[in-house]
């Protein structure tokens, strides 16, 4: 179950600005007469009266007078949307406090080994998620020689020192990864992307294919068809495939790779 505490946070600052453009437009109005517009239609035609505050009697307001018919329903409606979004603001903050998405996980994991071992939880914890995950995506499938080997955090080879920051950088954001998955294509052909991941809060995997010497025409060439026989295959760029790139010139750029991975991962 997804968690959407950040994009009520973001719905939140979106609100508070609203609500500040809404007070500057009120404070446009400072000295116009209050009262209140009433509109009535007659004949097929709008018409305009306006009560003074503190009167009775209603003023019909002519349509010569136009600009004035909008002032007044304009700050009708600025008067209204301000009280109604510092309503929504209050009402938002509240629910934001208590809400909570992880708490179903934590009152089963809460529970003593005795309770938890006979309980079937309402769904799967984020543990059990991960676990299942993990069982169903096996790494290290790729037998070829790596003829340069890097030791991640966590401990694998990787070929390259890019794949060893991509690889550490997954750890360190707690985002599930295998190294060197195995994916058969539709052409019957076994491949074997970089990294397999998944983002827990969606269940949802995706492959990751660095390619490390984009300058170099023929390795360029042979990983273009293959990003193509993925694509065949139904792992497509921006979906389910995550492709990073680098030059001798130009190293694999670690703040592109952390919008990537809050884009898809987390």
């Amino acid at each position: 179950m997804r968690n959407y505490k950040d994009a009520l946070n973001r719905q939140l600052i979106e609100l508070m600005q609203l609500e500040k453009e809404a007070a500057m437009r009120e404070k446009g109005f400072k000295g116009l007469e209050k009262g209140n517009i009433r509109v009535s239609k007659s004949n097929g035609y709008f018409q305009y009266r306006f009560k003074k505050e503190g009167e009775n009697k209603e003023q019909y307001i002519s349509k010569i007078d136009i600009s004035r018919i909008q002032l007044l329903l304009q700050r009708d409606y600025d008067e209204k949307i301000h009280k109604h979004l510092k309503d929504m603001i209050k009402r938002l903050e509240k629910f934001n406090k208590s809400y909570d998405i992880d708490s179903i996980d934590t009152l089963y994991e809460s529970l003593s080994d005795g309770r938890r071992n006979l309980i079937n939880p309402i769904r799967p914890t984020k543990d059990m998620i991960i676990k299942e995950w993990y069982t169903r995506h096996p790494g290290n499938l790729n037998s070829h020689e790596k003829k340069h080997e890097f030791k991640t955090t966590r401990g694998e080879c990787v070929r390259s020192k890019s794949e060893k920051i991509l690889a550490d950088f997954f750890h360190c954001n707690n985002i599930p990864y295998v190294c060197e998955p195995v994916i058969k294509l539709k052409n019957g052909r076994s491949k074997y992307p970089d990294f397999c991941l998944l983002n827990v809060n969606e269940y949802k995997t995706f492959y990751w294919e660095h390619l490390g010497k984009v300058d170099d025409e023929d390795y360029a060439s042979r990983n273009f068809e293959k990003l193509m026989d993925y694509e065949e295959s139904g792992l497509i760029i921006g979906q389910n495939l995550i492709v990073t790139m680098e030059t001798r010139e130009r190293p694999l750029d670690i703040k592109l790779v952390e919008k990537k991975v809050h884009q898809f991962l987390l």
